[in-house]
């Protein structure tokens, strides 16, 4: 019977249908990063674009150390048209306040300047780094803006539980400092899914953010596609050495060479997971750790089998 390399139709059909499979995932994917990783501005507190004199904040997440717990934040500033000069810079000393967790916490805008971004840091709670890829955390963020110098009329703690408007016979007198602002977020950092709301203690003047971070879909998704591969070619070999060990399968050379190296290249998996903490997370703990072991016991179990067995002559 000859052989002839021409293709057949079935062959171009397989291959059409294949491609076709490829490109709906390749679609698929993008949509994902695309929800992603798109730019989602949030409008937290737009009460201040009522008074004639406000500030406009923009708050932007520049990073997330789940490690130190850290959240960083920068803040920019765009002053209502009443408050500029022809130049662009501030008619009067403007103060911002914000609950930082290091660093500065209150800036200064002397008359005659512009009003530049600034950057802090903020806590997380509620979650742990060793929970990865199923981590998440609470974040709170407030701003204040005051005329001149800033009075501590409302500053809370770190988590805001503090924050609560002056008193009705205080409040006239207080707000005459005050400086009305509206608020927006902007939380887009790769590997992050990210949301963000406004305080109940918010007011015009003084607005709180309640930010919510925890792995993305594709993250979390990854980790695990890395788990299952680990489970499955530890149990690979643990059947591979059995067949050697019970049917007394001939044991090569080259079986050493590929279980040694697995031993390597699950290390190098393991971390090329997206932003994963060091060892000993809830991953490691249901794959990493396991795969390992297996491999590493059936590594030993071959070699002495394969010393320890009697030479066929």
């Amino acid at each position: 019977m000859s052989v002839t390399d021409k293709i057949s139709a079935k062959e171009i059909i397989v291959g059409i249908v294949l491609l076709a499979i490829v490109a709906a995932a390749m679609y698929y994917t993008l949509g994902v990063f695309n929800a992603e990783g798109g730019q989602k501005v949030l409008d937290i507190s737009q009460a201040g674009d009522k008074e004639a004199s406000h500030v406009e904040t923009h708050v932007k997440l520049v990073s997330v150390d789940p490690i130190k717990g850290d959240l960083a934040a920068r803040f920019e500033f765009e002053p209502s048209d009443n408050l500029l000069g022809d130049d662009q810079t501030l008619k009067q000393e403007l103060k911002v306040w914000v609950n930082s967790a290091s660093g500065k916490q209150e800036f200064d805008f002397p008359k005659g300047k512009v009003m530049t971004p600034v950057e802090a840091v903020f806590n997380m709670h509620d979650g742990q780094a060793t929970e990865y890829p199923f981590d998440k955390y609470g974040a709170d963020i407030a701003i204040y803006i005051t005329k001149g110098k800033a009075n501590d009329k409302k500053k809370p703690d770190e988590k805001g539980a503090d924050a609560k408007p002056a008193t009705d016979d205080k409040k006239d007198e207080a707000n005459t400092a005050d400086m009305a602002i509206s608020v927006d977020f902007l939380g887009s950092i790769p590997g992050y899914k990210i949301g963000a709301s406004k305080a109940k203690y918010s007011d015009v003047d003084f607005v709180g953010i309640d930010a919510q971070i925890e792995r993305s879909g594709t993250v979390r998704f990854f980790s695990m596609f890395v788990c299952g591969l680990m489970w499955v070619m530890a149990i690979g070999v643990l059947f591979f050495v059995g067949a050697i060990v019970i049917r007394s399968r001939k044991i090569e050379i080259n079986m050493f060479t590929f279980m040694a190296g697995l031993l390597f290249a699950f290390y190098a998996v393991r971390n090329s997971q997206p932003n994963v903490p060091p060892i000993g997370v809830y991953s490691d703990f249901i794959s990493f750790f396991w795969a390992e072991v297996i491999i590493a016991s059936c590594l030993i179990v071959a070699l002495f089998t394969w010393i320890l067995r009697p030479t066929k002559s």
